[in-house]
Formats: C-alpha cells, structure tokens, sequence
C-alpha cells in the first residue's frame, strides 16, 4: 500500500531579480507613455460639416467667445445649449439648470439669441446626464428641426471624447455627430499630473470613459 502524500513538490518557473528588473522597467515605460498621450486621447476633436452646434452644460465662460467666434467664421445657423437641472440657487440666481445659465450668458455678451435654444434634460436625470441631454437634443431636433441631419458638439478638454462617444450613443443613427474641443485652461496637457486640478480631472475622466464603455448600458438606465 502506498503511503498517503498531504504535499507533493513542482517545477515552477519564477522570475528572477533581472526579470522582475524588466517588468519593473516595462511598466514605467508604460505609464510614462500613458501619461504623455493620455489627454491627447480624451480631448479627441473630429469636427464634421454641420450647421447647428451644441453645447454642452458645464461650459465655462472663458470658453464662449472662442465659441461665438467659431459659430461666426464657421457660418453656424443656430446653437443649441443643454444642460440638467440645478439642485439648489434658483431662489437668488432665478436660473434652474446649466442649459439656461448659457443662454443667458450667451445672451448677456451679445450673441443673437434669434439663433439660439435652451434646451434642457428632464429634470429628474441625475446620472448619467450626458448621455440623457444627448436624448433632449434629439427629440428637440425630430420636434422643431427635422432637416438637421448633423451636429457638431461643443466640449471642453478630456470630458470631449466621453461626450462624443455618449451623444453618439444617445442619438444613434438619425443624425451625424462630430465634436468641436475647446482647450481646457486649468491645467498644461502636457503637465497634467504636476497640478491637483489636472490629476483630478484626468483621472476622473479617465475612469468616466472606461466606465461608459465595460460597464454603462443605457437601455437598462431609467
């Protein structure tokens, strides 16, 4: 009778101080080239020939007039801003969402709002709202402008990709979307790790695309 065995002895392979030297050297390499591109990446620009512009709620105001001037000199014909709905100063400020802050921002520095709507997600959207203001500007467009068959979207630095990807998503194939990027001025994109403002945002967005894409399935959302 053989006796009974509570362990046995392998042949394994292992790495040795030079390997782990190398993966070690590889992974630095790898994220230093991550770092260098990444922004690149998530500030992706792909402007199409289109009449009508969107804008995006979270805009910031040194972003505007760079905006007037490429609706101008591009020859838009009309400018759509979106936005959710604001959880508190509607009592002082008058304004319910981010899609009327740029209309009237856009307003109060002199754009023609004859060429302008406010068009706002529902209000009781409270996640995932770029892709729901997406939903809100194409039933704007089948409602009032069914002749649009293209847009271009206005966004600021490493938020552009995830919203282009999201109103894509959130269109689908009736109209054409391409995206205008507009330099985000927090931060160098080059050095966007050297400063607590650029690492958050990077990150966040970062984490926000790879989300959209493994784990968002807005068929199973609201």
């Amino acid at each position: 009778m053989k006796p009974i065995k509570l362990a046995n002895k392998r042949e394994r392979w292992g790495l040795t101080g030079w390997g782990w030297l190398a993966v070690l050297l590889l992974l630095t390499v790898w994220i230093w080239v991550t770092a260098r591109n990444i922004v690149p990446f998530l500030s992706k620009e792909e402007t199409i020939a289109a009449r009508v512009m969107v804008l995006e709620g979270y805009v910031p105001d040194y972003a505007f007039p760079e905006i007037i001037r490429i609706f101008t000199e591009d020859n838009y014909e009309f400018l759509i801003a979106t936005g959710t709905s604001y959880d508190q100063g509607f009592y002082i400020s008058g304004v319910r969402s981010s899609a009327e802050l740029i209309g009237k921002s856009l307003k109060n520095i002199g754009f023609d709002t004859t060429k302008m709507a406010v068009v706002p997600a529902s209000s009781d959207v409270y996640r995932d709202r770029t892709f729901y203001t997406g939903q809100a500007v194409k039933t704007y467009l089948q409602k009032y402008r069914p002749e649009v068959k293209s847009i271009n979207l206005v966004s600021v630095g490493v938020h552009a990709r995830r919203s282009h990807y999201l109103y894509k998503l959130a269109i689908g194939s009736e109209l054409k979307v391409g995206n205008i990027v507009i330099p985000d001025k927090n931060f160098n994109k080059k050095n966007w790790y050297k400063s607590s403002v650029g690492f958050r945002t990077v990150i966040f967005e970062m984490i926000g695309y790879l989300y959209i894409h493994w784990i968002f399935a807005p068929e199973k959302q609201k």
